[in-house]
C-alpha cells in the first residue's frame, strides 16, 4: 500500500515514476537499446502450451529455454547500464529524486545529491531504493520546477525518524556516518584532520536525514577517533 501524489511537493510536478522516469532521463542510446531489447523478447521469447479441454489456446512464456534466458539477460544488462548513467546525473545534481523515506505511507521528502553515493535503486519497477540503514519507497525522478521553497512543516517527521546511534541510543545513525567514514577512506577523501572530518560527517549526515538526530562534531569524533587513526597511518 502507497499513499496517492496529492501532497507530491508543487516542486516535482514534472517529475515521473522511477521506472519510467529512468528509460526517459538516461542517455538516448542507452534507452533505445532498452526499448528495442525489450521487443525482441516480446516477439521471439518461447511460449509453452498448457492448453486444456476448458482453454485450448492457452500459452504462458517461458523463462527457461536458452534463447529467453539470452534475451532476458540482455534486458537486465542494458538497465544495468541505464540506471549507472541515472545514478551519475543524481549524484551530480542533474536529476532529483523525491521519495517517501522509511514508510510507503510517509510525507514526500526532496532526496540530496550527496545521498546517491550510498543509495541504490532497489526495485525501479516498484519505485524503491535502498541504502545503509535506510529504504525509500514511491520514488519520483525528474527536473525541479523552480518554486518559491516553503519552509517543512512540523508534522512531516517521525515516519523515518532515525536517532544518531552514538552512546546509549539506536544504532542506526552511528552506522550510517561510519559507512560513509569508510567509503570516504576508501576513495582518498579523508579531510586533513579530526575535527574538520568529524565537522564534514556532521554536515553530510544532517544533508541527509535533516529530519533525525543530527550528532556533533565531538561526539562523531570521540566515536571514530581510532577508525581515523588507522586510516591516516602510512
Amino acid at each position: 500500500m502507497t499513499g496517492n501524489d496529492d501532497d507530491l511537493p508543487a516542486e516535482a510536478a514534472g517529475a515521473d515514476h522511477l521506472f519510467a522516469a529512468m528509460v526517459k532521463h538516461a542517455d538516448p542510446a542507452l534507452s533505445k537499446q532498452y526499448v528495442q531489447k525489450g521487443k525482441q523478447l516480446d516477439q521471439e521469447r518461447r511460449r509453452n502450451y498448457v492448453g486444456n479441454v476448458h482453454n485450448p489456446e492457452g500459452y504462458v512464456f517461458s523463462d527457461y529455454d536458452s534463447h529467453t534466458k539470452r534475451l532476458l539477460e540482455e534486458l537486465h544488462n542494458s538497465m544495468l547500464l541505464i540506471e549507472a548513467d541515472v545514478i551519475s546525473k543524481l549524484c551530480n545534481g542533474l536529476l532529483t529524486v523525491w521519495a517517501r523515506v522509511g514508510s510507503p505511507l510517509a510525507p514526500w521528502r526532496r532526496i540530496p545529491a550527496s545521498a546517491w553515493n550510498t543509495l541504490r535503486f532497489h526495485e525501479p519497477k516498484k519505485g524503491t531504493a535502498i541504502g545503509p540503514n535506510i529504504a525509500l519507497f514511491d520514488l519520483r525522478m525528474g527536473v525541479p520546477v523552480k518554486i518559491q521553497i516553503l519552509t517543512p512543516s512540523p508534522q512531516a517527521v517521525n515516519d523515518d525518524h532515525i536517532t544518531t546511534g552514538m552512546p546509549g541510543r539506536r544504532p542506526k545513525g552511528a552506522e550510517i556516518i561510519k559507512a560513509e567514514l569508510t567509503r570516504r577512506i576508501a576513495a582518498k577523501e579523508l579531510e586533513v584532520s579530526l575535527a574538520a572530518q568529524s565537522r564534514a560527517l556532521a554536515d553530510w549526515y544532517h544533508e541527509i536525514y535533516p529530519m533525525n538526530d543530527s550528532p556533533t562534531p565531538k561526539v562523531i569524533e570521540n566515536n571514530l577517533r581510532e577508525d581515523f587513526k588507522k586510516a591516516r597511518q602510512p
